[in-house]
């Protein structure tokens, strides 16, 4: 028995939906602090966690396996049946030893996040097993230059005295890149930064280049070099890349260098032949997208937890950052070859990184904490009277979405919000009309400039002021899905061909359909198009919606999601113009402010909230001239 038993479990009698009547059954109850939930039958974590345990970190984790069956719980791969005498001590005793187990997870999960104060105050020849990196150049009896890499006595690569070779050290991050950098045909000279170094007729300059590249060109993470992944272009791969890492192979050690694929992620898994990554990290190439899991004690696998430490933040050459997120889904066509090896070199998923994550360029600005706190979550909406709360699911997936019934209770809320726009990376088609005084939208310039809270919330809170503004909420299904929908046009059945309004799906899913057309927005994710066809954006968030003066649904996605369809702009355009057609606009919040027609009312779901545990989508409203 778990010596602080912090999760107490008895029993009492519920009112259940079961089998389509209502019926009075016996439950376990799950009790923390003066807080009690039922486990009933056939609902999941997310519809049973009323007080938001999970949320707002009193649970780590959501509990593992946890299967609710009219007669019996499932968690941790033990199954408990209520008519077992002994079935609350037992069950009490799983949750514990699971709440104990995931906190230890945590604790090593920070600690290995957290640099040790010992190692770091050791220079690296001091520290086990990080062996300073350095170069030797070697001119041989045939006049060839070879610039050797070595990490200690151990030679980790070996190029020539050419273009290509000197990318080469850079790609695989062994060397900071020069400024400038020119080499001659016949590999006799090479000069870097202005400076000359030659082996024309005689000359031998071998010293004076392995001093200065020893000097000015070993990057600042070289130590631990021979215990990474590192990922180069390849045109010819079928992802793009191909990949790099240590392994080995008959008891000798070596580098396995190939594509980027099912066979190579297999391998780099392999815990004898490689054991690079943590043994609980799993990763899966699902084309176009590279997807990272962990092992469940009871034997499962589930999305990496949306947390701090789960974050890979990368910096390029001119000191622009960008934030990577593990728990989702990495489109292996948005990232270059500097990101996606900082993303298999994170401490989360290699285990001999430091807590620091290489920048995207070596010997570019200093890299920042790979732990970059992107998101402080904050709880959902409290459970209505009737129905438990939609609820957005903090493990993405694109595509799949599971389907349960719920609603969360309107409530009302004051003006102001959201999130902050982003660099555009497209012109707007939406041109100003000439003068400032001419565009009706510039007082939503510093609502759209708000910081937002994380975009998995926004469907839920959104929908709940929509559904109070339109004054109807049905069920019905999206698919396959469970969802609720409000109608705006005559058809009062989302499954009509006909049917034109707004949904959401249980898993916070957002969407606009009209007569086939849809746009739907989950968790950093956009669907735009027909129905059956609908281009996909990665990296688009919703971060408005609102009502022009036509009464037209208007979209407000982050400035950067015309270029994240992967279509031409004509096409784009013409999808976006079937929508305007049928009621819906999209817009960047650039493309917002500089469009003539005015917006009269806003949603939005900012970070600054009056009461965090009880957050709520603001309404703002244009102050008639």
């Amino acid at each position: 028995m778990v010596k602080s038993a912090e999760i107490r479990i008895a029993k009492s009698l519920a009112f259940s939906a079961v089998v389509g009547s209502t019926t009075d059954l016996e439950v376990f109850t799950v009790t923390m602090g003066g807080e009690t939930i039922q486990l009933l039958p056939f609902k999941n974590w997310h519809q049973l966690d009323h007080y938001k345990w999970t949320v707002t970190g009193k649970l780590p984790a959501e509990p593992a396996g946890l299967e609710i069956a009219l007669d019996h719980v499932r968690i941790m791969g033990g199954t408990v049946g209520l008519d077992d005498p002994a079935a609350c001590v037992k069950l009490e005793q799983l949750f514990n030893e699971w709440l104990l187990f995931e906190r230890e997870t945590l604790e090593l999960a920070r600690k290995k996040a957290r640099p040790q104060s010992l190692s770091a105050a050791l220079p690296a020849a001091a520290q086990p097993g990080a062996q300073p990196l350095h170069y030797q150049v070697e001119l041989d009896k045939r006049g060839q230059v070879h610039i050797h890499c070595l990490q200690g006595k151990e030679t980790l690569t070996s190029v020539g005295l050419s273009v290509a070779g000197f990318n080469s050290l850079h790609q695989q991050g062994l060397m900071r890149k020069p400024h400038t950098l020119a080499a001659g045909a016949l590999h006799d000279w090479v000069e870097l930064d202005g400076e000359l170094y030659s082996f024309e007729k005689g000359r031998n300059d071998a010293a004076k280049l392995e001093q200065v590249l020893n000097q000015r060109y070993v990057p600042d993470a070289a130590a631990g070099h021979g215990k990474e992944v590192v990922i180069f272009l390849n045109p010819a791969s079928s992802t793009g890349f191909d990949i790099q890492f240590p392994v080995t192979v008959g008891g000798m050690p070596g580098n396995h260098r190939h594509h980027l694929n099912e066979q190579s992620l297999e391998l780099l898994q392999d815990a004898d032949h490689c054991g690079l990554l943590h043994k609980e990290i799993i990763i899966k190439l699902i084309p176009p997208n590279l997807v990272f899991k962990q092992k469940t004690p009871d034997g499962g696998e589930q999305y990496l937890a949306w947390r701090p430490e789960n974050n890979v933040t990368v910096t390029d050459e001119e000191g622009h950052e960008k934030t990577l997120h593990l728990s989702q889904p990495l489109n292996l066509l948005r990232l270059s070859a500097a990101e996606l090896k900082a993303v298999f070199n994170h401490p989360t998923v290699n285990r001999h990184a430091n807590a620091g994550p290489p920048s995207v360029a070596p010997g570019g600005p200093a890299p920042k904490s790979a732990a970059s706190a992107t998101m402080t979550p904050a709880p959902a909406p409290p459970a209505p009277a009737a129905a438990p709360p939609l609820k957005p699911e903090p493990l993405p997936e694109a595509r799949a979405e599971q389907p349960a019934p719920g609603l969360a209770e309107p409530r009302p809320s004051p003006p102001v919000s959201a999130s902050p726009p982003k660099p555009s990376v497209a012109e707007s088609p939406y041109q100003p009309a000439g003068f400032l005084r001419s565009l009706p939208n510039l007082w939503l310039k510093e609502v759209l400039a708000q910081p937002a809270l994380p975009p998995e919330w926004f469907g839920v809170l959104t929908y709940t002021k929509l559904a109070e503004r339109f004054g109807n909420s049905n069920e019905g299904k999206f698919g396959p899905c469970d969802c609720w929908f409000i109608s705006l046009g005559e058809s009062e059945d989302i499954a009509d061909p006909v049917f034109k309004g707004l949904f959401i799906t249980e898993k916070g899913s957002l969407g606009f359909l009209s007569q086939g057309q849809m746009a739907r927005f989950y968790n950093g994710i956009a669907f735009i198009g027909p129905q059956e066809s609908a281009l996909q954006g990665i990296q688009v968030n919703l971060i408005a919606v609102g009502l022009d003066a036509q009464e037209r649904l208007v979209f407000v996605l982050s400035d950067n999601y015309r270029a994240q369809f992967g279509v031409r702009e004509a096409t784009l355009a013409e999808v976006l113009g079937r929508l305007r057609e049928h009621g819906a606009l999209i817009m960047s919040a650039k493309e917002t402010l500089a469009n003539a027609d005015p917006i009269e009312v806003l949603w939005t779901v900012p970070a600054d909230q009056p009461d965090p545990s009880t957050p709520e989508a603001r309404e703002s409203t244009r102050t008639p001239d």
